[in-house]
């Protein structure tokens, strides 16, 4: 097992109260599911910095409680994970394991992790919690891999909350009051890709004029001290600005048209077809589980594209194969696939503005 490389899960972390105080019980809940794309996972865990100081969250970790977890019950999600905690000097280690051999987690499976009557420690500042899980893309190569999340620690009486726009949508140009409520601290806003301000002295804003959808993030943090609260709020705006080169239009302008739907032959010669304007050919194909590997095939002048399915091992879950092929104006596209009746073929013609692709022949 390799060690190292970016996480295939995603993880969001959240705790109540939120956000922790010192010197009083805190829970937290760690939410796991498939990222970017489905993963198997044989292990997922949680290490906590112990100690009284302020990088360390608790000095009590016996103290913790581990309910159940909640989610990968059924069988292709690990049949059930059970928690076991350990402590390393420095640390509080709670690892969840599955019940099967392995979990596959995709973004609607999410297991979460909650641990607590956390006594979190009288030391203010901002502790890092460590992640690592035990993952697979396919299966076969595992390998051990690590996140990192912040938890800050503010004072029991720190209060910072209801933060808000005047309104959610306005038109191009205008502005919008931001209020909020908050303990005193250093609150700087930033907005934009480089606007930011300090704004300790009030507790509502007037935002300069907004040409584009912008979100608003408000930090609070507290003197001299590391931990760092976060809210945000999103303004959306009407008729936007548009940031491009080289644009030039009479009368209206359509980015995408009217999608076609093609059927690609399984057998027999391929599908020839003109493309009648610049566009995208996207499609997936999916082979039966158990069957032979099923593909499609896609060629122009400039590249000649094969896409394949193999769901012959069944004890993965069955997987597709997506792919969008872009396709210039006038070009020659010929299509042709091979499987059988019970593999799935998608094939769809987005174009840019309009235009089919129409029979070459």
């Amino acid at each position: 097992m390799r060690v190292g490389a970016e996480p295939l899960l995603a993880y969001a972390l959240t705790t109540d109260p939120d956000p922790i105080r010192v010197g009083a019980p805190a829970t937290l809940r760690l939410v796991a599911r498939g990222g970017m794309a489905p993963a198997y996972c044989r292990r997922i865990s949680l290490g906590i910095p112990t100690g009284t100081g302020a990088g360390a969250l608790t000095a009590d970790p016996a103290s913790i409680v581990t309910p159940p977890v909640q989610g990968g019950g059924h069988q292709d999600q690990g049949g059930g994970w059970t928690i076991a905690r350990s402590t390393p000097s420095g640390s509080a280690v709670f690892t969840a394991t599955p019940n099967a051999a392995r979990g596959w987690l995709a973004g609607v499976t999410p297991l979460t992790l909650e641990l607590g009557a956390v006594a979190v420690n009288a030391a203010l500042g901002g502790t890092v919690l460590t992640v690592t899980e035990e993952t697979s893309a396919d299966g076969t190569n595992w390998v051990a891999r690590t996140a990192e999340l912040g938890v800050p620690k503010f004072p029991a009486d720190f209060a910072f909350r209801y933060f808000a726009p005047s309104a959610i949508h306005v038109a191009n140009g205008s502005c919008v009051r931001l209020t909020w409520q908050g303990s005193p601290a250093v609150y700087t806003m930033r907005w934009g890709l480089r606007g930011e301000c300090d704004v300790s002295a009030v507790k509502e804003w007037d935002s300069p004029p907004l040409h584009d959808t912008t979100t608003f993030r408000l930090a609070a943090t507290l003197p001299g001290g590391t931990a760092e609260r976060v809210l945000t709020t999103t303004v959306t705006v009407f008729r936007p600005h548009l940031r491009v080169r080289d644009l030039a239009a009479r009368r209206h302008v359509r980015m995408i048209g009217a999608d076609q739907r093609l059927d690609p032959p399984r057998s027999g010669p391929a599908l020839r077809l003109r493309a009648e304007t610049d566009g995208i050919l996207v499609g997936h194909v999916r082979a039966k589980a158990g069957a032979a590997p099923a593909t499609i095939r896609v060629g122009t002048a400039e590249y000649a594209q094969i896409f394949t399915s193999d769901n012959r091992d069944t004890s993965r879950v069955p997987a597709e194969t997506p792919f969008h092929v872009p396709i210039r104006r006038g070009a020659l596209v010929e299509i042709g696939a091979s499987g059988g009746a019970d593999d799935d073929f998608g094939l769809t013609w987005l174009p840019m503005g309009t235009g089919r692709l129409a029979p070459a022949d």
